[in-house]
């Protein structure tokens, strides 16, 4: 049975009425088609120019060496893994006058890190350049000069405060001066307008950190950093890490772990405490870690990817948290940190609570053209800080 046939007839009126509707009907989809694709793209454009990278959640503060601006300059800092950029040295002579190279003074590094939002400290003294403290610390009258003459420079040169670096108080008599110069010192930067900070380098152990009355002295500063680094090296008797999360194989020359449980016992608080990363290295005259060993040389970061390029072994120690190379004679072992030791390191910051890390030094980090150490420390402490 063939189904019924229904046939319609249309006019041409209404043809033409159809066809028309349907333009408009047609119009109408890709106009809306086009507004919203328009719209998603101005959204899309908006959430590119809206969305910034979280702050860090913990205190990084980087080391400047000033002798390096020609060959490191502002340009090239990645001031985005910074909080702090400590500026590093100026020094007391012996009549206690605050010694200022000529080349130190460099006004462009300064405004690009307020550029970027990171304060600026003066770093005073390190390696070589502390000659000066101990007579300007005994004298009440070479102490007012030199504190003097630092609030001058900070106001005149838009400095954020003063980082101290004494190395090292070797003497009761010296940790009482010491202990006089850092509260006339810190009450007169709290005392100017806007309020300076001040931080110190401090030993990572009891060795030099007996002299420094940490329990007493700690409401004086913004932040106390324990210099991390150097456990071993030229002065000691034996290769081991240059700056090892923990200790093994009872070695007696410690390690990070070690430094953060003497910073506890020495009452310095969590919220003020940085422990410190070295983007370096130290080699040893011998294949094994915890043998004889009697030289050693400082490697940049930098220096040892080239080392690693050029066949030397890389090894991971799994009781320290640290990676060594071995040259291909198997007659050099090189102690250094790399992108996972730094990550262990910053998760420990975090964990335990302490307020950062400091960096000796920012210039030592670059390895295809960018700073990849620096870089694995602001990642991680963007994370939220969770325990």
């Amino acid at each position: 049975m063939r189904p019924a046939i229904i046939k319609i007839k249309i006019n041409s009126v209404t043809s033409r009425t159809l066809v028309f509707s349907l333009a408009l009907l047609l119009v109408f989809l890709s106009g809306s088609q086009m507004s919203s694709q328009q719209r998603g793209k101005e959204f899309l454009q908006k959430e590119k120019t809206t969305v910034q990278q979280p702050k860090l959640a913990k205190i990084v503060m980087g080391y400047y060496p000033g002798w390096k601006k020609s060959e490191f300059s502002h340009s090239l800092i990645d001031f985005s893994g910074l909080t702090h950029l400590a500026h590093a040295f100026t020094k007391p002579d012996i009549e206690g006058n605050l010694v200022i190279d000529p080349a130190y003074l460099y006004p462009e590094l300064v405004a690009a890190a307020h550029a970027h939002s990171v304060k600026v400290v003066m770093s005073i003294g390190g390696w070589d350049n502390c000659e000066g403290f101990p007579p300007t610390a005994a004298s009440p009258e070479k102490r007012s000069r030199f504190i003097g003459q630092i609030v001058d420079f900070c106001q005149s040169n838009g400095y954020d405060g003063v980082d101290l670096d004494w190395e090292f108080v070797s003497s009761e008599q010296e940790s009482q001066n010491f202990s006089a110069l850092v509260r006339e010192l810190s009450t007169a930067l709290r005392a100017m307008e806007p309020p300076r900070l001040l931080t110190m380098a401090a030993p990572s152990g009891p060795y030099y950190g007996k002299w420094i009355n940490f329990e007493e002295l700690h409401p004086f500063f913004d932040y106390i950093a324990l210099m991390t680094y150097d456990y071993h090296g030229a002065w000691s008797d034996h290769s081991g890490h240059n700056s090892p999360l923990y200790t093994c194989q009872n070695d007696p020359c410690g390690s990070w772990d070690d430094s953060f449980s003497y910073a506890v016992i020495r009452e310095i608080p969590l919220d003020k405490l940085l422990l410190g990363i070295p983007f370096f290295g130290r080699s040893f005259n011998t294949g094994k870690l915890y043998a004889p060993s009697t030289q050693s040389q400082y490697y940049t970061y930098t220096d040892i990817q080239k080392l690693l390029a050029s066949g030397w072994k890389y090894n991971w120690d799994f009781c320290s948290q640290g990676p060594f190379l071995l040259s291909p004679s198997r007659t050099t072992l090189l102690s250094f940190d790399d992108i996972r030791s730094v990550f262990r390191k910053c998760r420990y910051v975090i964990d335990n609570g302490l307020a950062g890390v400091i960096i000796w030094e920012i210039t030592a980090d670059r390895h295809n053209g960018r700073p990849e150490l620096l870089q694995t420390i602001a990642r991680t402490f963007r994370v939220p800080a969770q325990k």
